[in-house]
């Protein structure tokens, strides 16, 4: 059994996945709050300049085949595991079972690891796709139909931590993300991508984008994140916002903040034979239960990402 750390008796975090657009705004989040913060990176990751900023923090060199021997490298005890490591989150990776599997067996070892390290309390990264298709909106009892392999493997874990958490003594946290987006979000994204396209008169060519959808800013998710540390009830929480409409109102609203000259070609993209996937989050639980409420009104999150890229451009 590792020590306590004492410095200062900071509550000490670790964080799977670091360099993930989750985990860079969950440190950025955290870093000025006073916590000692172990990020756990992947070996020669190209991202790791990330996190140079953040002088403070421990960097743990280790990939996710190899999270078992985090204990040994790691001489400190654990107050909370923030586990954001996930492979094959996007396009035909989701399907992919063999990666989808691995992801489920390393999620297994990562908390095993993190009841080695004394874990008082372990906050996995989940997803709507755990739900699968529905129309209604989702809350928490909502029964899970996952449809991909990705959906399927992240609610597997989900029962197998619950249950091992259960009988260890930790507190299982799962928050459920519906669709995030924000600073230092994938260029691969809907969002991110049709921001790009529009800015330079690009065609978009789009679904008929008539499913129902919702945006939470990254922002208000770190915030609720951090403070699901200190819940008083375990299992699930949905993430999610206010604001659900339907998806081509989203791009229209991009479209006229930038003014763009690109021409909007919905429904030149054909849905995928599965069905189309709606989102309608409710959030009532987690309102309730960290006496939360998301502050980013969706137009002000995508004038955010704007000025950063005017900025970037200037560098």
């Amino acid at each position: 059994m590792n020590t306590h750390n004492k410095k200062d008796d900071l509550k000490t975090i670790f964080i799977t996945g670091a360099t993930s657009f989750i985990g860079t705004n969950l440190i950025k989040g955290l870093y000025n709050k006073n916590y000692n913060i172990v990020a756990i990176v992947r070996k020669n990751s190209t991202k790791l300049n990330l996190l140079s900023k953040y002088k403070k923090i421990k960097i743990i060199e280790l990939d996710m085949e190899e999270i078992e021997r985090l204990p040994d490298l790691v001489k400190m005890n654990c107050d909370v595991f923030y586990h954001l490591a996930w492979n094959g989150t996007r396009g035909l990776e989701r399907d992919d079972k063999v990666i989808q599997q691995n992801n489920y067996h390393y999620s297994i070892n990562a908390l095993v690891a993190a009841n080695k390290l004394c874990c008082k309390t372990f906050i996995s990264a989940g997803s709507q796709a755990e739900y699968g298709i529905h129309d209604e909106c989702i809350t928490e009892e909502t029964i899970e139909k996952p449809v991909t392999e990705y959906g399927k493997y992240k609610l597997e874990f989900c029962n197998y931590a619950k249950s091992f958490c259960r009988e260890n003594n930790i507190t299982f946290i799962e928050p459920r993300f519906f669709s995030l987006y924000g600073l230092g979000d994938n260029e691969k994204t809907l969002i991110i991508s049709s921001i790009d396209k529009m800015l330079k008169n690009e065609d978009l060519n789009l679904t008929e984008c008539i499913q129902t959808w919702n945006y939470l800013n990254i922002k208000d998710a770190v915030d609720a994140l951090i403070k699901l540390q200190n819940v008083n009830t375990p299992g699930i929480y949905n993430f999610g916002s206010d604001d659900t409409r339907i998806l081509k109102d989203f791009i229209s609203e991009i479209y006229g903040i930038i003014n763009s000259k690109s021409n909007m070609n919905f429904g030149a993209v054909p849905y995928p034979e599965s069905g189309i996937v709606s989102i309608n989050p409710c959030i009532s639980k987690l309102k309730k239960a960290i006496n939360w409420e998301p502050k980013v009104k969706f137009s002000d999150g995508i004038n955010e990402i704007l000025e950063e890229r005017k900025n970037y451009e200037k560098d």
